[in-house]
C-alpha cells in the first residue's frame, strides 16, 4: 500500500508515492523498541537521509534513536504504534520536504553548521527559503547533511570534525592514501638538457637511427632476387 507524499493531495495519479510505514516492536520491558522496517524505501520515496525521519520522531516522542547502517534497522526506543509514527511522518514532510510555494517534494537542503542555517530549494519552481531552526532536528541536520554518506553519520560535532580531519589526510580523492609509485612519479626529474652538445648528440643518434632504417643490403638487386 502507498500514499501520497502530500496527504493534503487526494488525486490517486499524484506522481509522488511513499510506502505506507510498517513498524514492529521488538523486546519487553525496559528493552522494548520499536523498529522501522521500511525507513530506508520511505526516505528514498521522500528524497532524504532515513536518519532524518527517524530522528524526528525521537524528539517528538522524547525517545532514543538507533541507527544499524548496515542491517538497515531504524529504531525508536519504546513501543510506538505504526499509525501514530505515520502521522508523525506526515508532520515532518510538511516541515522539512514539502515546498512552501508549490508543495511539491523536489526540495534540497543545504546546511551551513558555521552560520547555523538550513537553505532549501525547490527543483520543481525554483522557490528558495530558510528552514526553521526551531525543531532540534535542524541541530542534528547541520551535523549529518544529507550528502554524508551513512557510515560516516553522527551524533556531535566532535565526530564530525574527526571525519573532515579525516577526509583531509586521506590525500586521494577515493579516500586513500598515495601509493609509493605515485610519490616516486612526483619526485622524478622530467628536466632536459638543451645545451649545444646535448642537441648535436641527440641529432647524431637520430642520424644514425634513420640510416638504420633506410639502408638495407638488398637495395641494389632486382625485385626477383629480393624475392
Amino acid at each position: 500500500m502507498s500514499y501520497n507524499v502530500n496527504r493534503n493531495v487526494t488525486d490517486v495519479f499524484y506522481r509522488y508515492k511513499m510506502p505506507k510505514l510498517v513498524a514492529k516492536v521488538e523486546g519487553k520491558g525496559n528493552g522494548i523498541k520499536t523498529v522501522i522496517v521500511n525507513m530506508v524505501d520511505v526516505a528514498k520515496a521522500i528524497g532524504c537521509p532515513p536518519t532524518y525521519p527517524c530522528k524526528f520522531f525521537g524528539c517528538e516522542l522524547g525517545a532514543q534513536t538507533q541507527f544499524d547502517f548496515k542491517n538497515e534497522r531504524y529504531i525508536v526506543n519504546g513501543s510506538h504504534d505504526a499509525g501514530k509514527l505515520q502521522q508523525l511522518l506526515d508532520v515532518f514532510i510538511k516541515k522539512f520536504i514539502l515546498c512552501t510555494e508549490c508543495e511539491n517534494p523536489e526540495t534540497t537542503m543545504y546546511p551551513n553548521e558555521k552560520k547555523g542555517l538550513i537553505k532549501q530549494t525547490c527543483k520543481a519552481c525554483g522557490h528558495q527559503i530558510q528552514v526553521d531552526m526551531r525543531h532540534k532536528l535542524t541541530t542534528y541536520i547541520l551535523r549529518n547533511p544529507p550528502d554524508v554518506k551513512p557510515e560516516q553519520l553522527g551524533n556531535s560535532k566532535t565526530q564530525k570534525k574527526n571525519r573532515t580531519k579525516n577526509s583531509l589526510q586521506s590525500g586521494s580523492p577515493n579516500g586513500g592514501t598515495n601509493s609509493a609509485s605515485d610519490n616516486e612519479l612526483d619526485d622524478e626529474d622530467w628536466a632536459v638538457d638543451v645545451s649545444d652538445a646535448a642537441v648535436a648528440e641527440r641529432m647524431k643518434d637520430l642520424s644514425a637511427g634513420v640510416k638504420s632504417l633506410t639502408v638495407s643490403n638488398h637495395a641494389d638487386r632486382s625485385q626477383s632476387e629480393r624475392l
